[in-house]
């Protein structure tokens, strides 16, 4: 997640810490004690790399910054804690795939007027955000099935115009009992936007690579909302997405 941080932040540390370095024989003596260049060379990385490690590494609710930034909410909009579990819907352009599959097999004939007007197929979703300075990983299950998923690479980044968000990640999804137009496994890749304004609405889109071979890969758009910043322990992302499921269809 340090990518988010503007780059003259992160000059900004480098060049202090080096002052800091160069300085601190200096500093010492005017606090009354001496600190020779042995010292300095000794203990100076592993107490900044320490520091680092144990502040910004963890990312369970406890965790030190963490902490400090639900105290201080202003320091998300430069590292935002998007830790948690996040509940919504995948619409998936799976009944236009059907539609042409049907037609092909059938001999007949679609025009795109009638692909246009397919309603996409609505399905809840639990996706878990675990990020700290240096990690971001990305989870999600599904209520239709056991499909279960998880990022292989993640990255965020800033968008210079408008400020907003991007997560961006490919992952690697399994279906245990998959159907004849699936597959046991296979990979895709999404983009999701948060604004600063509202760190607990993310949206955005997915494709995957599901049967390219006979053009039955889709894809779709992702709307999610934060449920909660701190997952229930023995509880899963198919439960999460089970009970949403239940209160969409109990709202419709």
């Amino acid at each position: 997640m340090y990518s988010l941080l503007p780059w003259r932040w992160i000059g900004s540390a480098v060049a202090l810490i080096v002052a800091v370095s160069l300085y601190a024989d200096d500093i010492a003596l005017l606090l009354g004690f001496t600190v020779t260049d042995q010292h300095l060379i000794r203990y100076l990385p592993p107490v900044l790399l320490g520091f680092l490690a144990g502040f910004f590494g963890p990312t369970g609710y406890w965790a030190p910054w963490r902490v400090v930034w639900r105290w201080i909410p202003a320091f998300n909009r430069w590292l935002p804690d998007l830790n948690g579990v996040w509940l919504g819907t995948t619409g998936s352009n799976w009944p236009t795939i059907k539609k042409m599959l049907d037609g092909a097999q059938a001999y007949s004939v679609t025009n795109k007027e009638e692909l246009h007007s397919t309603q996409e197929q609505v399905d809840a979703m639990a996706v878990q955000v675990t990020a700290s300075l240096f990690r971001l990983k990305v989870e999600a299950g599904l209520s239709s099935t056991d499909g279960r998923s998880h990022s292989i690479t993640a990255k965020p980044h800033r968008d210079q115009h408008s400020g907003r968000i991007h997560l961006t990640y490919v992952y690697d999804q399994t279906s245990p009992n998959p159907a004849i137009t699936d597959e046991e496994r296979h990979m895709g890749a999404a983009d999701l936007t948060i604004d600063t304004d509202n760190l607990d609405v993310a949206e955005g889109v997915y494709w995957t690579r599901r049967n390219w071979q006979i053009g039955l890969n889709t894809a779709g758009r992702l709307e999610l909302h934060r449920s909660t910043q701190r997952k229930e322990k023995g509880k899963s992302l198919r439960q999460y997405a089970a009970e949403e499921k239940k209160r969409l269809e109990a709202g419709s």
